[in-house]
């Protein structure tokens, strides 16, 4: 009877999940179509009534934040689930999903190095991609621009990169809003929390297991576990050293990538999918020894 409820719950759960988080997916996708077929430059909209324009900018702002949070919520449901298949016969313990979800079990430790991390290389990569922007030789007010203020951009561009909204914080500081810019740091920054607390997990548990000390070589160890679980922190590294992405640094590298800087973030999200499951195995791996 008890399995049985487990198992009621989990199905529950893990539809519940996918709905909520394809409803938010879809939701994202529809808005920038809509959005972008209002502002093309042939539109009727856009030539007779472009005013009207600001409060459907909003708008779609308010619709990405709310889809993006149905997709983190949905997200989050679908592991849930999985923590509760795991520890019924249904799921098996020696899956890597069950050497995943048992990281997290520890809601109060894990967890928080998650959202640490997430927030931390957020803040990084907000630097590094330019949606943070420090202008040390620039005076906003100089240029009549008034702070604190905000500065809206209705339109035109490709699907997902407009509108674009400006916070003006200080003299020196702003905030850039880019809908596809901010969507895809939100995603890379979470997947990197998520594998920054994964291989802690790994590192923490191999140790335990070989009942080690920790040492030089254990910390360079350690180092390089962790840029194996954030393949981003590795290369946005070297780029913030290089001053490639940084604003008023790098000069013509800057200005050549910067088209490109979408795709690149883009093409590391399914590194970062996949890097939690190559840091199960080697936890699954590392058990096994510990058995025979």
């Amino acid at each position: 009877m008890e399995e049985k409820k487990k198992k009621e719950k989990w199905q529950g759960l893990r539809e519940s999940g996918f709905r909520v988080l394809f409803v938010g997916f879809f939701s994202l996708v529809i808005a920038f179509m809509i959005y972008s077929r209002f502002t093309m430059p042939s539109s009727e909209l856009l030539r007779v009534e472009s005013h009207e324009l600001i409060g459907l900018a909003y708008g779609m702002l308010a619709i990405t934040a709310a889809s993006m949070a149905s997709m983190v919520y949905g997200a989050y449901t679908i592991f849930q689930s999985e923590q509760i298949r795991t520890t019924t016969t249904l799921g098996s313990t020696n899956s890597l999903i069950s050497f995943i979800t048992d990281a997290f079990s520890n809601r109060n430790y894990y967890w928080k190095i998650m959202i640490v991390a997430a927030i931390s290389y957020g803040i990084f990569f907000g630097f590094l991609s330019q949606i943070l922007v420090y202008r040390g030789d620039v005076s906003f007010t100089e240029k009549e621009i008034k702070v604190p203020s905000l500065d809206l951009i209705p339109c035109c561009a490709a699907p997902g990169y407009m509108p674009m909204l400006t916070f003006y914080i200080t003299d020196h500081f702003l905030i850039l809003i880019i809908p596809l810019n901010v969507i895809l740091a939100t995603i890379v920054s979470l997947l990197v929390g998520f594998n920054v607390a994964l291989s802690i997990f790994a590192f923490r548990f191999k140790k335990s297991l070989l009942q080690t000390k920790t040492s030089l070589a254990a910390g360079i160890g350690a180092t390089s576990g962790l840029f194996v679980g954030c393949p981003t922190c590795a290369g946005s590294l070297i780029s913030a050293l290089l001053g490639i992405g940084v604003v008023g640094a790098g000069g013509a590298s800057a200005s050549v990538l910067a088209p490109f800087q979408t795709v690149f973030i883009a093409a590391s999200i399914p590194v970062l999918v996949v890097a939690p499951f190559l840091t199960a195995r080697s936890i699954r791996y590392a058990s096994s020894c510990n058995i025979t």
